[in-house]
């Protein structure tokens, strides 16, 4: 008889594998770097060697067959489009796990954040994606593909906008910014007219990264500075809009609170909460009358994937019994 299952949270930056016995005890954990094929050297290929590799550790090291798991799922970041998507579940299936559900890591966020298992699943981390799962069992995603998707948010986009803004400040007549002294202080650089010449050059040498300059923008915004407003203003739009979008066109019944999750370090972790008190303004200004609740999530999404598998293999397991049990 199959009596474990196993969760998996692959995300842009960090990975979480979980084996739980179906008695709600966390058999193993691992913890590793990035299962999105969009931030390897190697794309696909990579993914194929490196998602069945630590499946395979992580149950050797557990003296788990693959024949005992009951049901697995597996939240995996760059599972965006159904080509993408059938990679990524051939890939699995090649590894010789049979019983699963694949979908985009954003989809964790609602088994781990909404209540009621039916909800909104916003992410702003490494990238920015939204997805729900309606009353009716339907899913569906939003964002998650850059430039094509118009994503407003992730630590890198908020990056990007700190060097235009500071670009357009130096040489296009915009308003002065306080991002100009926080990026030329943390990069180095003291010459306005080498400015992209010096920046670029830290970039290519990674002594700063893009995505450091993400906590600028709250801490500028913080400080009343009106571009690094904009820049979240526009952020909130983004969010809200998708956010409004999925609420209004799925399954969540009038007579019920739309139970929205905002997940991902920038949500999370960033003490500056000008962003997300934009979005709940927005959402309502959107929605009109309808009851939004909204959660921060503050529990690791693989416990969503472990939640979502329990109930697929009909365990008795609950979301405070198997965060209880993570050793995190």
């Amino acid at each position: 008889m199959s009596k474990y299952i196993l969760g998996v949270d692959g995300g842009g930056t960090k990975s979480q594998l979980a084996l739980f016995s179906e008695k709600g005890e966390c058999v193993n954990l691992f913890t590793c770097g990035t299962l999105n094929h969009e931030c390897m050297a190697g794309a696909f290929d990579e993914l194929k060697v490196v998602l069945p590799e630590m499946l395979l550790n992580l149950l050797k090291s557990s003296n788990v067959e693959i024949s005992d798991l009951a049901y697995s799922v597996f939240g995996i970041a760059g599972a965006d489009t159904k080509y993408q998507h059938e990679l990524i579940a051939n890939i699995i299936l090649n590894a010789g796990i049979e019983n699963f559900t694949l979908y985009n890591d954003a989809f964790l966020g609602v088994a781990a954040g909404c209540p009621t298992g039916a909800g909104i699943c916003a992410i702003n981390g490494t990238g920015s994606t939204m997805a729900a799962l309606d009353y009716s069992g339907e899913a569906f995603q939003l964002g998650g593909m850059g430039l094509f998707t118009d994503d407003c948010g992730g630590s890198t986009w908020y990056g990007e906008q700190v060097i235009g803004m500071v670009y357009n400040a130096l040489f296009k007549k915009s308003p002065p910014t306080l991002l100009t002294d926080m990026l030329f202080e943390h990069a180095g650089i003291s010459n306005k007219e080498d400015y992209l010449e010096e920046l670029l050059d830290k970039l290519g040498s990674t002594e700063v990264f893009i995505s450091d300059f993400n906590r600028f923008v709250f801490d500028a915004a913080d400080k009343g500075d009106e571009t690094a407003l904009d820049i979240l203003r526009r952020s909130a739009e983004h969010y809200a809009g998708g956010i409004a979008y999925l609420a209004s066109e799925m399954d969540f019944p009038q007579d019920k609170p739309v139970q929205v999750a905002l997940v991902g370090s920038v949500f999370v972790k960033e003490r500056v909460k000008i962003l997300p008190e934009l979005i709940k303004a927005r959402v309502n200004a959107l929605l009109g009358a309808r009851s939004v609740e909204f959660y921060a999530l503050d529990t690791p999404p693989v416990a969503g994937a472990v939640l979502w598998a329990a109930r697929e293999a009909g365990f008795s397991l609950t979301l405070d019994t198997i965060t209880e049990g993570l050793p995190i």
